[in-house]
């Protein structure tokens, strides 16, 4: 009986670790979809930023032209602040969220797929665990 309980306790906390973490992820970054335009994107991941923001809620992102094709990143922050400007809040890479686009289409997001696509073209990592 003492094992079935212990059994029974992880099994909770497990489950309460999952629903905690999938609580963390923004819902914005869930209503992300791969093949929706740049446009799209924008629209979804700016619900809810402060002022007017040609690029609301990104963190930072960069630009790759790689055999022909365009890649932009876009790392999601969620809180409205910028590493550009005048103002440069720093966060951490672990609490953004990457969304790759491949000529202005979301070909993928979230750090695996971020980090399979930088190792498939040589792009050196950024440090995010």
């Amino acid at each position: 009986m003492h094992s079935f309980v212990g059994k029974r306790s992880f099994a909770l906390l497990a489950l309460s670790g999952m629903a905690f973490l999938s609580a963390c992820k923004d819902k914005r970054i869930k209503a992300v979809d791969n093949g929706i335009t740049r446009d799209s994107l924008l629209t979804v991941i700016g619900k809810g930023a402060p002022g007017m923001d040609s690029i609301p809620n990104v963190y930072r992102s960069d630009r790759y032209l790689i055999d022909g094709k365009n890649y932009e990143i876009f790392f999601f922050s969620g809180s409205g602040k910028h590493l550009f400007g005048d103002v440069k809040d720093t966060i951490p890479w672990k609490d953004l969220t990457p969304i790759a686009m491949i000529d202005k289409t979301v070909a993928g997001k979230d750090w695996p797929y971020l980090d399979s696509l930088y190792s498939a073209h040589k792009i050196p990592l950024h440090e995010h665990k």
